[in-house]
């Protein structure tokens, strides 16, 4: 004889079941909010290296070969290197003092998943007027 209703077992495996689903949900959230905090991460360490580029636009002259470094208040190392990319030359082959530089600014920072890096390059006209030009240190220590 059976009455109306479900037995222990059958509620068991539907409660199994159900477990099961929620985990299942709830793991792949939780990968999401890992990759939305990882993207984060990198999205505001790039803003970082804008704001750094952005005052590298406000110095005037560049020495090539140059380079310095330094952190974010929030920990972060940045390193600015430059180097020659073209000199510039006339029509005649004399040089007319005028080159592109090449700007590298390399960001890192401590992940998840240890050191995490991202460079990013950038390239500048100028010429030369033969003027001292002092060192990028020290034209960034200035600017603050």
């Amino acid at each position: 004889m059976r009455t109306k209703g479900f037995t222990l077992l059958e509620v068991l495996v539907a409660l199994t079941i159900l477990g099961l689903g929620f985990a299942t949900v709830f793991a792949g959230l939780s990968g999401s909010l890992r990759s939305i905090e990882s993207v984060r991460s990198v999205d505001r360490h790039v803003e970082f290296a804008r704001q750094k580029l952005a005052e590298l636009d406000l110095l005037q002259r560049i020495r090539t070969a140059d380079s310095a470094s330094g952190q974010f208040p929030d920990g972060t190392h940045w390193t600015l290197q430059s180097s020659p990319f073209i000199e510039v030359v006339k029509d005649g082959g004399q040089s007319n003092a005028a080159s592109i530089i090449r700007i590298d600014l390399t960001v890192e920072w401590m992940g998840r998943t240890g050191v995490q890096k991202q460079t990013i390059q950038s390239y500048r006209y100028q010429i030369d007027q033969n003027l001292p030009i002092p060192s990028l240190e020290q034209q960034l220590r200035e600017l603050q």
